[in-house]
């Protein structure tokens, strides 16, 4: 017979074979791990694992799921950064039929409660030092305690000297033990098993940063087709030689789907980061192991910021990618001429996309790419804006702005536990299931797609609608500006003959004289009806657990009520 070569291989995956009848999250990196069982799967603080041992610690893990009474349908709930465990636990669960519930690593105990509670899960893992609480607060569920140099070998035993694992006992067990007798766990079989859709199989909670937040649940199917077109968007052949900075966790949809599953799809590597440390993160650029970013913009500020992210290590790296309400123009021009300075030929795009469509569904690309916006839908999904003051509601012509609506086979399966949530968020034109996006935006005569602003974020100034973003972008461009938020502002009920809303805008900088230059400058390039309320100078804005500016936390800090 005669021998595969690694070009076959690689020929198998560029096809998408992977995928063809993938029913689980971990089907088609499976695959990619018969194909090449020596790459490199993850780089985890300077070591390297295998496709081979990839597959190994998920079958371990799948199998001590279900040894310890999990039966397919139940939810797994994991509390963990970007660590090998992590990703161990992410598609084991998915290989034992399980449903995947993520949470962010610092979720506080009561919170990590609240979401077992909707979902339905009865074992949770989380890290070491967080895990008697949650163990305490989770009473109905199985504690794994986590460290996150379990697989650093040696380094493990220095790492527990200064970090000590918890005693187990009761519902806590640690990692290790667990794995070798899973059949011990004690996991009370819940008597009210939450009524979910039969496709989901990724319980993601939502930022909630316009309002409540919810679990939006999507199917397999969804993530792997987005995590199949990511050779497209990332505009290679094969990745089987390249690396991706895994920085954003997989509690994120973005960190979920092309930060770790598409990578791991298509026979790449992560480079997991459990926190994002820049100088890390240079040092592994500079070593060859990243060619791709995805992240939000503070990534990128903060490399940009550093001293060593300059010189011939920027010339290993192909294409950055960025995304979030709000990204300033001058970041992307900033980013790509200093690594030009460098001889380097990555360049910074800007995407788009909701985590109702397991995120991005409109990107910037090498190969089609135009300033000002998030660029064209990528493929199997089409976009356009809405008229939804009608019914039914009215696609628009290019250029005329809507609310965006989102087709193709990305879309979610539910808002799981609020059927009303999820029946007003979708709708049927021309016979295709679309998604609401909440979002105010047009599409081009060329397709490419512009996103102007969220539409809770627009404010009424006497009548007429005021866009924070075209402020803020204003303002970032100014010198001495490190940043801008605007915020609308409610006005008091005693206050007569002004706007509906007032227009406060935060501004990161550090000379007062700004106040007044911003202020007239937003007065004559956009209009009067945009001019702030009030200015305010902040040292540093506050973040939210994804990296977004933490608009409630302003409020309460530099604004508060009276």
């Amino acid at each position: 017979m005669s021998k595969i070569t690694y070009k076959q291989n690689e020929e198998k995956i560029r096809r998408g074979e992977q995928f063809a009848a993938a029913e689980t999250l971990f089907a088609p990196v499976s695959f990619a791990a018969d194909l090449f069982p020596n790459n490199t799967a993850l780089r985890f603080m300077g070591v390297n694992i295998r496709y081979k041992t990839l597959q190994k610690q998920v079958s371990l893990y799948a199998n001590a799921l279900t040894a310890a009474g999990l039966c397919a349908g139940e939810a797994v709930t994991f509390a963990l950064p970007n660590i090998p465990e992590s990703i161990y636990v992410l598609y084991a669960a998915a290989k034992a039929k399980l449903r995947i519930a993520p949470l962010h690593p610092l979720s506080t105990p009561s919170a990590v409660r609240t979401a077992m509670e909707k979902s339905g899960s009865r074992l949770v893992f989380t890290l070491h030092d967080a895990a008697k609480a949650v163990a305490q607060a989770c009473p109905f569920a199985a504690v794994i305690a986590v460290s996150p140099a379990n697989s650093l070998g040696l380094r493990r035993l220095l790492f527990s000297l200064r970090s000590p694992l918890p005693k187990a006992g009761g519902n806590l067990y640690r990692l290790r033990d667990w794995l070798r007798h899973p059949d011990r766990t004690h996991c009370p079989k819940d008597a009210d098993p939450r009524p979910l859709n039969e496709e989901t199989s990724v319980l993601l909670q939502s930022g909630g940063t316009t309002g409540t937040p919810k679990v939006i649940g999507l199917s397999a199917k969804s993530v792997n087709n987005l995590a199949q077109k990511g050779l497209r968007i990332l505009g290679r052949e094969t990745v089987t030689d390249c690396g991706m900075l895994s920085v954003l966790p997989v509690f994120h949809g973005f960190g979920l789907a092309m930060g770790v599953h598409a990578m791991l799809c298509h026979g790449g590597k992560n480079v997991l980061f459990p926190k994002f440390h820049r100088s890390a993160a240079v040092r592994e650029i500079g070593k060859g192991n990243v060619q791709f970013m995805i992240g939000v913009p503070r990534l990128y500020e903060a490399l940009l910021s550093h001293p060593e992210f300059s010189g011939k290590r920027l010339r290993s790296l192909i294409t950055a990618f960025v995304g979030g309400d709000f990204v300033p123009h001058t970041l992307l021009s900033a980013f790509d001429s200093h690594v030009a300075q460098a001889n380097g030929t990555c360049r910074l795009f800007e995407g788009y996309g909701l985590t109702e469509t397991v995120t991005v569904c409109a990107v910037n690309t090498a190969a089609a790419n135009r300033d000002e916006t998030v660029g064209q839908p990528i493929p199997g999904i089409q976009i356009a804006a809405f008229d939804f003051s009608v019914t039914p509601p009215k696609p628009l012509p290019p250029d005329e702005k809507g609310e965006l609506a989102i087709t193709g086979d990305t879309l979610m399966s539910e808002y799981a536990g609020d059927a009303a949530a999820t029946n007003s968020v979708f709708f049927v034109h021309n016979d295709a299931k679309y998604v609401r996006t909440g979002d105010c935006g047009y599409t081009d005569a060329d397709g490419f797609v512009h996103f102007v602003s969220r539409i809770k974020r627009i404010i009424k100034v006497r009548g007429i609608p005021v866009y924070p973003m075209e402020i803020e972008q204003l303002v970032c461009a100014q010198p001495g500006v490190r940043g801008a938020c605007v915020v609308p502002v409610p006005k008091k009920a005693t206050e007569k003959n002004v706007a509906e809303e007032q227009i406060v805008l935060f501004t990161e900088g550090d000379d007062p004289a700004l106040c007044d230059t911003l202020r007239t400058l937003i007065r004559e390039k956009i209009s009067v009806y945009a001019e702030p309320t009030q200015i305010l100078l902040v040292p540093q804005f506050p973040l939210t657990n994804v990296s977004k500016i933490d608009t409630a936390e302003l409020l309460r800090t530099y604004l508060p009520k009276e």
